[in-house]
């Protein structure tokens, strides 16, 4: 249900015509594919918003915006630092690409704005030059080969008759009399609440997911543990045969593998056949049934009390299901930063013993917070096969690049960790210095050292001239880190 071409088309002239020369005040990222730029046009501020996500994409003008996590997503710091006090300059959108642009310029500095709504969709910011300063979007990178620094070429057009068959689909917006933007507003109306209540309900899901995993591995548990509990009654058997065998020792034969006993109960004595194990002796088999039944039993306290802390969890997620479930979406869209967090990423909540940052060709690098962090990302959070630097001879963090499998970095990554090795490091500030690098899993713990204390073998060194441009692309990326929800 996004916005047509004819629609975006409609949207966009609007824009290009009406709010050319608006001054860029403030920016925001508060989703990879979400952003929206407040423009200072005479007497009134407009709030533009971009959404290059799936079937909410849409170039609107918004009466709200969506809050945005406490600390800003690399792109927003981007956004702000490149386009506040510029001018717009023009707005274009290329149908065949399904690409949005918007030029911005300050004090003879030219920036253009790139929203692609093509599968998987994203936002970039290119330099005049036409090269990637920062992108947003998962995937765009990997997919496009994307990345800060390359330069950016258009998506690949769409096919004549797919372009046909989308102009065909006539425009949905319905503008208001003296509205001063009504495409743009009408294009809000038709989408913004759409992308609220979805936004909100995927809030919903990922804040009750972790809850209902609980719930289910609780549950499954708990009945495996009533189970254990309700082993009583075998128990008690265990103890009546061990004490039957006990009291008619004399009566069993070795090597019989079964023999049948008088037991005295309260209704009156009653004949037990009981099964042997020829190996053992009749004391043996007697003591057998004793352990037996005193294992059981130990089990069955155990599984008591387990039991009792299982329903007590089971009940905790009950609770806090049922809360989320009652939440509304103003308090849905209030928590909207773990959206930041994909299933089956990487990513990790506020206290990971590392700061993320992002180099060349989209490459995850980690640098460790402190000496005791050091050692927790080296030997607890890395794997073998990751490369492992730290600036040589001098203190420092240590720093990751988390590979795959058999993967070859590229001397370009190489390079960022390197940097970011040495800034982090007592070398900070200095022109060059050395860098060892090497596989995790040559990395050792000195035996009773200090935390982060290492030693390694099979290193590999090279001096590094530090680059101020490559270094300051490196601080800009770092990654926001999540709050737990």
């Amino acid at each position: 249900m996004s916005l047509r071409p004819s629609e975006l088309e409609q949207v966009v002239a609007e824009v290009g015509a009406k709010l050319t020369g608006a001054v860029a005040q403030k920016a925001w990222c508060p989703l990879p594919r979400l952003c929206y730029l407040e423009l200072r046009v005479p007497g009134r501020s407009i709030l533009l918003c971009l959404c290059a996500e799936g079937d909410l994409s849409r170039v609107s003008v918004a009466g709200s915006r969506f809050p945005t996590p406490g600390e800003p997503a690399p792109f927003q710091r981007w956004l702000r630092h490149e386009l506040t006090g510029a001018k717009l300059q023009g707005a274009r959108y290329r149908e065949a690409e399904r690409v949005v642009e918007l030029d911005f310029e300050r004090e003879d500095v030219r920036r253009r704005l790139v929203m692609e709504l093509g599968a998987p969709g994203g936002l970039l910011i290119l330099s005049e030059q036409g090269r990637v300063l920062m992108l947003s979007g998962e995937g765009l990178g990997p997919k496009r080969n994307l990345y800060p620094g390359a330069a950016w070429t258009p998506p690949e057009a769409q096919p004549a008759q797919a372009l046909e068959k989308a102009r065909q689909s006539p425009s949905r917006l319905v503008p208001e009399d003296g509205d001063s933007l009504p495409f743009s507003h009408a294009a809000e109306k038709l989408l913004g609440a759409k992308d609220q209540s979805s936004r909100a309900e995927s809030i919903r899901r990922r804040l009750a997911q972790p809850y209902r995993a609980r719930l289910k591995r609780s549950s499954r548990t708990l009945e495996k543990v009533r189970a254990e509990a309700g082993r009583g009654p075998e128990a008690e058997k265990h103890r009546r045969l061990g004490e039957l065998l006990a009291q008619n020792l004399f009566r069993l034969k070795r090597g019989a593998t079964q023999v049948t006993l008088t037991e005295y109960t309260e209704d009156g004595p009653q004949d037990v056949a009981v099964t042997l194990d020829p190996k053992r002796t009749p004391k043996e088999e007697a003591d057998w049934h004793f352990h037996q039944y005193r294992r059981l039993l130990r089990g069955v306290e155990q599984a008591r009390h387990r039991e009792a802390e299982l329903a007590r969890e089971v009940a905790h997620a009950q609770a806090a299901l049922e809360q989320v479930e009652r939440m509304d979406e103003a308090m849905l869209l209030a928590q909207v930063e773990v959206l930041h967090v994909s299933a089956g990423s990487d990513a990790t909540p506020e206290g990971r013993p590392f700061k993320e940052y992002v180099g060349h060709a989209g490459a995850r690098i980690w640098v460790g917070r402190g000496s005791e962090d050091n050692d927790t990302l080296t030997f607890k959070v890395a794997r073998p096969w990751h490369l492992w630097f730290h600036a040589r001879g001098v203190p420092g963090s240590h720093v990751v690049l988390p590979l795959e499998k058999g993967q070859e970095p590229g001397q370009e990554v190489l390079l960022d960790a390197a940097h970011l090795a040495l800034h982090h490091s007592g070398a900070k500030g200095e022109p060059r210095g050395e860098v060892s690098y090497v596989q995790v899993k040559f990395v050792r713990k000195v035996k009773g050292g200090a935390h982060g204390q290492v030693t390694y073998t099979r290193e590999k060194t090279f001096v590094v001239r530090m680059e101020p441009e490559r270094l300051e692309r490196l601080l800009k990326s770092r990654h926001t880190e999540v709050p737990a929800p």
